[in-house]
C-alpha cells in the first residue's frame, strides 16, 4: 500500500432512490469475547473466585453473589460510559483538528453520492463529531454507549442536522432493515468492533443498490518502524482503556473483499507531523536522520496517525 494523500475520483452515478430507513429490533451476537474471564473455584458448585470473595465479604450466600456482582458491575459500567463519553467529546478535539482536511475531502463525497432526502446511517456515532457534515440531512446514529447520545443531539442541533435518531446497537448486527439506507458512515469504528467482516456484511445488507459507504480508520503503522513497535507494545493497554480499540488493525483488505476492488477508492496517509518524524523511519539510518531533523517531540494521538479512508459503492 502507498502512504500518500490522493483525491478520490469514483464516478458518481445518479442519486439512488431516497427513502426512510426502517428500524428493527435486533440483538447482538455473543458478547463472550467482551466478557472478562473468571477462574472457576473447585468444590464451590462452579462459582468463580470473584463470586466466592463477594459472598464471604458481604456475608451473603453464594447463590446471591452473582446478583450482587452484576449490580456492582452495572453501576461501574454506567460510570465508565459517562466518563468515556465526556472524554471523547472533549479529549479528541485536537485529533479532529488534525483530521479536518481529510474529513472535508471524505465528506465532500456526500454531495456526489447522497440524496439529502434519503437516510444516512453512522455506525459508532459517538458524541457526534461528524455532525458538522450532515447539515440538512436525516441521520440515524448507531451507538452502544447511550451516554453519548445527548452530546450527539447537541452537536446535531448546533450544525443544522435535519433529524437525528440515536439507536443503541452494534456494527455486527445493525438494527435496520435490508436495503433501507442510502449512505453508511463509520469513522474510527473498525478498530473496536469484534468482527470486521461481519460488520461490513451488515453495511452491505442495509445499503440500497448503488449506496455508498464512507469510512476513516486509524491503522497499523508500516512494518519495521518505531511507531509500529510502539503500537504493538501498547495495544493491550489501549484495548483495556478504550473500548477494545486495536492499534494494529487494518480493515482495508476486508473493505475491498466486501465491496470489490473496482467499487473502492481507498487512500492511506500519516496524519500531522508524525509523517516526518523519526517514528516512521524505515531503517536505523532513516530514524537517526529524522530525529536530527525533527527532534523527539510527539504530536497528540500520534499512535492513531497512520490512517486509511475512502468510499466503497454497493
Amino acid at each position: 500500500a502507498t502512504w500518500t494523500r490522493a483525491t478520490m475520483a469514483l464516478h458518481a452515478p445518479a442519486f439512488v432512490a431516497p427513502g426512510k430507513a426502517t428500524l428493527r429490533q435486533t440483538r447482538r451476537g455473543s458478547t463472550a469475547s467482551r466478557d472478562r474471564a473468571s477462574v472457576q473455584v473447585r468444590n464451590c458448585g462452579g462459582c468463580t473466585r470473584r463470586e466466592l470473595i463477594t459472598g464471604v465479604v458481604s456475608g451473603t450466600s453464594l447463590n446471591n453473589a452473582r446478583e450482587i456482582e452484576e449490580a456492582v458491575s452495572s453501576k461501574a459500567r454506567s460510570a465508565y460510559d459517562q466518563q468515556f463519553a465526556r472524554t471523547m467529546e472533549v479529549g479528541m478535539a485536537d485529533y479532529e483538528l488534525h483530521m479536518r482536511t481529510v474529513k472535508d475531502e471524505l465528506f465532500g463525497n456526500l454531495a456526489k453520492f447522497h440524496d439529502p432526502r434519503g437516510t444516512l446511517v453512522e455506525i459508532g456515532m459517538g458524541t457526534g463529531p461528524n455532525m458538522r457534515y450532515y447539515e440538512g440531512l436525516n441521520v440515524v446514529g448507531v451507538e452502544p454507549n447511550e451516554d453519548s447520545h445527548s452530546y450527539a443531539h447537541e452537536n446535531a442541533n448546533r450544525h443544522g442536522v435535519k433529524s437525528l435518531e440515536c439507536v443503541r446497537g452494534f456494527g455486527e448486527s445493525l438494527p435496520l432493515e435490508d436495503a433501507s439506507v442510502d449512505t453508511v458512515v463509520s469513522t474510527l469504528v473498525m478498530c473496536t468492533v469484534d468482527d470486521v467482516e461481519r460488520t461490513l456484511a451488515e453495511v452491505r445488507r442495509v445499503l440500497r443498490p448503488g449506496g455508498a459507504y464512507l469510512f476513516l480508520d486509524h491503522v497499523a503503522a508500516p512494518p519495521g518502524t518505531p511507531l509500529r513497535t510502539m503500537q504493538e507494545a501498547l495495544n493491550p493497554l489501549n484495548r483495556a482503556a478504550y473500548e477494545g480499540c486495536r492499534l494494529t488493525r487494518d480493515p482495508e483488505a476486508a473493505v475491498r473483499a466486501a465491496f470489490g476492488d473496482d467499487n473502492c477508492d481507498v487512500n492511506r496517509f500519516i496524519a500531522g507531523s508524525t509523517a516526518q518524524s523519526w517514528l516512521v523511519g524505515t531503517s536505523p539510518v532513516d530514524v537517526a536522520a529524522r530525529w536530527r531533523e525533527t527532534g523527539v517531540g510527539l504530536q497528540p494521538h500520534f499512535l492513531l496517525a497512520p490512517s486509511v479512508y475512502g468510499v466503497a459503492r454497493a
